[in-house]
């Protein structure tokens, strides 16, 4: 692929996919759902809130994009969506980690699902050519190690990645915006 098919592929992907702000809007929804449910009910629960709520991101981010965004199907950036597929195999293996942890290790099960997440969003830089993806990845990069090494955080790790996916939503948002 050269670097114009490159740019084209990632421009037609991001007008698809309103440059992907939809799905981390809803994944940020799920992490605040997944905290609330961590702070009332405990690890295990919390876990299931993400594993069951992030089966519903890319469907409901789907919905979002298409009756609110009128986002057309992805022509040219078919390739690209291949690759995000392909990518799913790391995150469903990183989960089962996480799944294990939470047996064996349950305070490190969410922090682990997190920096999974965190590192998947790297790859978005490429498929929607929105260098906000590294910053995103980056930050909950870092707030998963932090949890990962024990460090206090101000309030759980869900609510934190919730937050810090929803600023990133929005500004994602507005980016996309500002070159439509």
């Amino acid at each position: 692929m050269t670097e114009a098919s490159l740019t084209a592929a990632q421009q037609d992907l991001a007008r698809a996919y309103a440059s992907g702000a939809p799905g981390v809007l809803v994944s940020g929804l799920v992490w605040l759902i997944a905290g609330t449910v961590w702070q009332l009910h405990g690890t295990m629960a919390a876990f299931a809130a993400l594993f069951i709520g992030g089966m519903a991101i890319h469907p409901l981010a789907v919905l979002i994009e298409r009756i609110v965004f009128r986002g057309p199907k992805a022509t040219i950036g078919k390739a690209l969506e291949t690759l995000a597929i392909e990518a799913t195999i790391p995150l469903f293996v990183g989960v089962l980690v996480a799944w294990i942890l939470l047996v064996r290790a349950p305070d490190l099960a969410i922090p682990v699902f997190a920096a999974i997440v965190g590192a998947r969003y790297f790859l978005f830089r490429t498929m929607c050519g929105e260098m906000a993806y590294w910053v995103l990845g980056g930050a909950i990069l870092l707030v998963a190690a932090l949890a990962l090494f024990g460090i206090a955080l101000p309030v759980n790790l869900g609510f934190l990645v919730g937050i810090v996916e929803l600023i990133a939503a929005a500004w994602i948002l507005r980016r996309w915006r500002a070159r439509t």
